[in-house]
């Protein structure tokens, strides 16, 4: 980490950018893309090998507390974070999201371009100084895994979902999102009676909260929803003239924005973060943006 640093202030840019690529603010952007312009059946399948990466790497972050670089070393903070270090979720996301594009799509140029980026999205986390190796190991593995299980039972389960009742879809849904917030829940629970070192207890007081799982499972309740609704009563094609996918995206973005963005001063009215009212309002905004 120290030897990719000594490139900084030079590379702190591009390297910002990339990491940039592995937020919530991108995939925003970049699979409402998928969704609306590219296919929807394969924005749906990505954002879902997503979420579940992110919920596997959340939790894990929680019950193995691991402190970042620079918490504990003469690392420079380039970026700062108030989550735990291992796993990398940039990294687990990112490889897991990529990966699925090149197998969904199969072409040579996808698959050099999903690694390119996976790979410089997470050594730009090294190099800004908010992971060690090890995290974008773990991330490495976490993403592989996810995609494995859904290329391997991805189409079986689609298969038997589909010929559920709308109503036993819905209710499957909700419970699998209750599912992603209770693994938090639980995480939280089984990491409390450990106390972290007091060096750098001060950078994790946040590191625990729940916020994130809550997000992730109104985020996957409001998608599957929106999908099976969609199914059942409207058909949608992502093809069309260039004019009419870009309106459909900006019409999406749009939308997303004003949900996710619109409803946050107004729920922190209501009540604060990290309440369990708090919780039920971020899962609401998350699920209908979503």
């Amino acid at each position: 980490i120290l030897w990719m640093q000594q490139f900084s202030p030079a590379l702190d840019g591009i390297m910002k950018a990339f990491t940039f690529m592995g937020t919530i603010e991108f995939y925003m952007l970049f699979l409402t893309f998928l969704y609306w312009v590219v296919d929807p059946k394969l924005g749906i399948r990505v954002f879902f090998v997503l979420l579940l990466t992110d919920v596997i790497s959340a939790t894990s972050k929680i019950l193995l507390h691991n402190p970042r670089p620079y918490w504990v070393g003469d690392v420079k903070a380039l970026s700062k974070e108030h989550s735990y270090g291992l796993p990398s979720s940039h990294s687990s996301d990112s490889i897991a999201v990529w990966t699925t594009i090149g197998y969904q799509l199969k072409k040579r140029w996808v698959w050099v371009v999903a690694i390119v980026i996976f790979l410089f999205i997470s050594f730009s986390r090294m190099f800004l100084g908010v992971h060690f190796p090890q995290d974008l190991l773990l991330g490495w593995a976490i993403g592989l895994i996810v995609v494995f299980l859904f290329a391997r039972f991805g189409e079986r389960i689609g298969a038997w979902f589909s010929k559920l009742s709308l109503p036993t879809q819905i209710l499957y849904s909700f419970l699998l999102s209750l599912g992603f917030a209770l693994a938090g829940v639980l995480a939280k629970a089984i990491a409390a009676p450990a106390v972290d070192p007091a060096a750098w207890a001060h950078l994790s007081e946040e590191a625990r909260e729940l916020s994130g799982h809550f997000t992730l499972a109104g985020a996957s309740f409001g998608s599957i929803l929106g999908y099976i609704l969609m199914k059942k009563s409207a058909s949608f094609s992502a093809q069309g003239e260039l004019w009419q996918k870009a309106a459909r995206y900006v019409l999406g973005i749009v939308g997303v924005i004003i949900i996710l963005y619109g409803l946050d001063p107004l729920f922190g009215m209501i009540a604060e973060d990290e309440t369990v009212i708090g919780y039920i309002l971020r899962y609401i905004r998350y699920g209908a943006a979503s």
